[in-house]
């Protein structure tokens, strides 16, 4: 017995010390790509998303070798790579965010919190590559689906997490969707790309916030063809897409 509470004392705080590192890991990942941020911006202008992007996919993919936290990809190759896609995934850890950056190719806009923009450097990064929304303001959130539309429009491709904020529950797989990316799918008539996320809050639990390494498995499915669809099967729409998540998520994680 105190060889086991000793050993969970020992691992917990291994977990603690593992969880600064990360820290120390993210940070120093944000301060030596930072100038260029900001020499990027201002070099290409609006022009710069692509080059934004790489160095987004650098820290993502720099925190996964340093945090000893492997992402594995599981491509979907009968994509077109060239098309623009309303991608969305299940959202259940902050570390999700790094995951989304890793997980796209291509010119991707990706729908934030308007308080993300509110953190040093960050901020400045997330006003090149995202669209922030105050999710308490149905105003804000009609004019940040406008812009987002207009991504659309031009060829990008757009990321959002539907259920609109981390599923912190432990008995429903994927909490309620909401319409906006099915909305603005089936306006712009872009298909979607849904994408599932394994593992991802078993390295980053909400509650207590204590990191671990781990392997997390991003699935590109079937995109979803939004082809004959009206506004006003903006439900049917979302709780098809849901139902393929979910069923997807139970099938790959064996429950």
């Amino acid at each position: 017995m105190l060889l086991s509470l000793s050993g969970m004392i020992l691992i917990t705080l291994l977990r603690y010390i593992y969880t600064a590192w990360a820290a120390i890991v993210f940070v120093t990942l944000l301060l030596v790509t930072a100038p260029f941020f900001f020499l990027f911006s201002w070099i290409f202008g609006k022009r710069s998303l692509p080059w934004i992007l790489v160095l987004c996919r650098f820290i993502s993919w720099s925190m996964s070798v340093l945090l000893l936290i492997p992402m594995r990809i599981h491509r979907n190759k009968a994509l077109d790579r060239k098309r623009a896609y309303v991608i969305i995934a299940n959202h259940k850890s902050n570390y999700d965010a790094p995951v989304a950056a890793a997980s796209t190719s291509g010119n991707v806009r990706f729908l934030i919190k308007h308080e993300l923009l509110k953190v040093p450097l960050l901020g400045s990064l997330f006003k090149r590559t995202a669209v922030s929304v105050d999710r308490s303001s149905p105003e804000s959130r009609r004019k940040s689906m406008m812009v987002l539309a207009d991504y659309l429009a031009q060829g990008d491709s757009i990321f959002m997490f539907p259920e609109g904020t981390r599923n912190k529950t432990k008995d429903q797989v994927m909490i309620p969707f909401k319409d906006g990316a099915f909305r603005l799918a089936i306006e712009l008539q872009v298909p979607i790309l849904p994408l599932v996320y394994i593992n991802t809050q078993k390295v980053m639990p909400n509650k207590p916030l204590i990191m671990r390494p781990g392997v997390i498995h991003i699935h590109e499915l079937e995109m979803v063809s939004t082809d004959g669809y009206s506004l006003d099967d903006v439900p049917k729409l979302r709780e098809k897409v849901r139902e393929i998540m979910q069923n997807a998520y139970l099938e790959l994680t064996g429950q």
